[in-house]
C-alpha cells in the first residue's frame, strides 16, 4: 500500500479506540445554590448543569473551566479597603454524577462584580473544552437559596392588620423538626419596609445566620407593609401605635408557635437594625417580661427624636429617653391599640447588647450611648455595648461611607464576647 492509505487508516483505527470526537453538551438544565450575602444580594455557592448527554461531561476537570466578574461580598476589599475585584484563585472543584455536572467555587455575588458608577458587570462561567458549558446568570432555569428553601412562608393576622413572614425551624440530623427551640424574631429595617416578603428576607443574614452557623434556633421575620416610620417618628402618634400595632401582631404568632410546641416561651429572643432596632426598643418596652435577651443594632428614634436634630443641652437625648422609659406604650385589648404603662423594672432586668458602628451617619452611634445610659441609671446591670470602629467595619467589605450597615458584622461575628456569641450562650 501507499504511505498515504497507511496514515488514513491508520488515523482512522486511532479514532475508532478513543469513541471518536466527543459530542458537544446539549444543556438541559442549569441551576445555581446560593445562600442570602450581606449586602442585599445572594451569593452562588455552586452551579449545577444537567446535559442530555452525559458522555459529553466525561474527562472535564476544574482546568477546563474559569469563572469571570466573580466578585465575593461586600463593598470593598476587606484588607486594602480599596475597590472589591474578582476572585483571584476561583477555588473550582468539578464533580460529575452521570448526567449532571456539579461546579462548586468560592461563593460570589449572583449580580456579578461592580464596575465604574457602581455598574454591575455579570459573572459568567467560561469552559474551554466545550462553549455550550459557558454559564451566565441569564441561563440560570433556577435559584435554590440554603436556609430558606426550607422555611415556612405564610400569613398572619392580628390586631386588625395581616402580614406575611417566613419561618426557619432548626431541624436534628435526622431531619426532624426540634420542638420548643428557642426562637429569634428580626425587626426589620426602613430599606425593607413596603417590600415584598422575599426582598426583606435577603437583605441580610437576619434568618439565615444561626441556622448557617449550625444554632439550632428558630429564626422569624415579618415583612412590614407600612412606610418607613422615618426620624422623628415618635413625635406622631399613628406612625408609633402602627409600629406597636405590628409588635403586637407578632408577640401574637410567636404566642401560636409556643401553643403548638415549637418554640420555647421561656427562650424568646428579639434583634433588629435600624428602623429594626428602634422596633426592637419598643417590642422589649411592650413585652419586656416575654423576652430573654435582646439585640438593637443601630437602632433609629421610635423613642424620642435623637437623629436629625440636636441636643439642646449635653445628655437631653439620655434625660429624655430615661423619662420615656417610665412612660407608656401602645397595646391591642381586643378592639384597638390603647396606651398602657411600660413595666420599666422588667424592662431594665431583661439584659440588652447594643451595637453600633462609630461612623454611622445615618443613625448616630448617640442613640445607643443614650438608650444604655438611660437604661443604666433606670437599675439596668446586665447590658453590653459594643462600637465598631471603621477597621473592624473594613473587616467585614464596609467602608466608612455607609458605616451603618453594623448589622454585617453583627450576623457575621460569633468570636468570643460579640453579640452573637452572648446570645448563643443564653439559648
Amino acid at each position: 500500500m501507499k504511505l498515504k492509505t497507511l496514515l488514513f487508516i491508520a488515523s482512522a483505527v486511532a479514532v475508532a479506540s478513543c469513541g471518536g470526537p466527543k459530542e458537544p453538551a446539549v444543556v438541559e438544565n442549569v441551576v445555581a445554590y446560593t445562600r442570602v450575602g450581606d449586602i442585599g444580594s445572594l451569593m452562588v455557592d455552586a452551579i449545577e448543569i444537567t446535559v442530555s448527554n452525559p458522555k459529553s461531561l466525561k474527562g472535564l476537570t476544574a482546568a477546563d473551566f474559569d469563572l469571570v466578574n466573580n466578585a465575593p461580598d461586600g463593598f470593598v476589599d476587606p484588607v486594602t479597603g480599596g475597590a472589591l475585584v474578582a476572585h483571584e484563585d476561583d477555588g473550582i472543584v468539578v464533580t460529575r454524577n452521570k448526567n449532571v455536572l456539579r461546579i462548586e467555587a468560592k461563593p460570589f455575588n449572583i449580580n456579578g462584580q461592580r464596575g465604574q458608577m457602581w455598574r454591575s458587570e455579570p459573572w459568567q462561567l467560561v469552559c474551554s473544552a466545550d462553549s455550550n458549558l459557558n454559564v451566565a446568570l441569564d441561563k440560570v432555569n433556577d435559584k435554590r437559596i440554603a436556609v430558606l428553601d426550607d422555611c415556612i412562608k405564610g400569613e398572619f393576622t392580628y390586631a386588625g392588620i395581616t402580614r406575611e413572614y417566613i419561618l426557619h425551624l432548626p431541624k436534628d440530623e435526622k431531619g426532624n423538626v426540634i420542638e420548643n427551640a428557642p426562637l429569634l424574631v428580626w425587626q426589620i429595617g426602613g430599606g425593607e419596609y413596603n417590600r415584598d416578603l422575599m426582598t426583606a428576607v435577603t437583605a441580610n443574614r437576619c434568618v439565615t445566620s444561626l441556622p448557617e452557623a449550625g444554632v439550632p434556633c428558630a429564626t422569624l421575620m415579618f415583612a412590614i407593609a407600612n412606610p418607613n416610620y422615618s426620624y422623628s417618628a415618635s413625635l406622631d402618634p399613628e406612625k408609633i401605635k402602627l409600629v406597636d400595632r405590628n409588635n403586637a401582631l407578632q408577640m401574637a404568632f410567636i404566642d401560636t408557635l409556643i401553643a403548638e410546641g415549637k418554640v420555647d416561651g421561656s427562650k424568646l429572643f428579639c434583634a433588629g437594625a435600624s428602623s429594626g432596632g428602634g422596633c426592637t426598643m419598643r417590642f422589649m418596652m411592650q413585652f419586656p417580661d416575654r423576652f430573654k435577651a435582646a439585640v438593637p443594632c443601630c437602632a433609629m428614634d421610635p423613642i424620642v427624636p435623637i437623629h436629625k436634630v440636636e441636643e439642646k443641652y449635653d445628655g437631653q437625648f439620655m434625660d429624655d429617653i430615661e423619662k420615656a422609659f417610665q412612660g407608656q406604650v401602645y397595646k391591642w385589648d381586643g378592639t384597638d391599640m390603647t396606651l398602657a404603662d411600660i413595666d420599666t423594672k422588667a424592662f431594665c432586668n431583661l439584659p440588652m447588647y447594643f451595637v453600633h458602628a462609630d461612623s454611622d451617619v445615618t443613625c448616630k452611634v448617640i442613640s445607643s450611648y443614650a438608650y444604655y445610659g438611660a437604661r443604666e441609671r433606670l437599675g439596668a446591670t446586665n447590658d453590653l455595648i459594643q462600637i465598631y470602629d471603621d477597621a473592624h467595619m473594613q473587616k467585614f467589605g464596609i467602608p466608612q461611607m455607609i458605616s451603618h450597615f453594623s448589622w454585617v458584622p453583627l450576623l457575621n461575628d460569633y468570636s468570643e464576647g460579640t453579640a452573637m456569641d452572648w446570645l448563643v450562650k443564653q439559648m
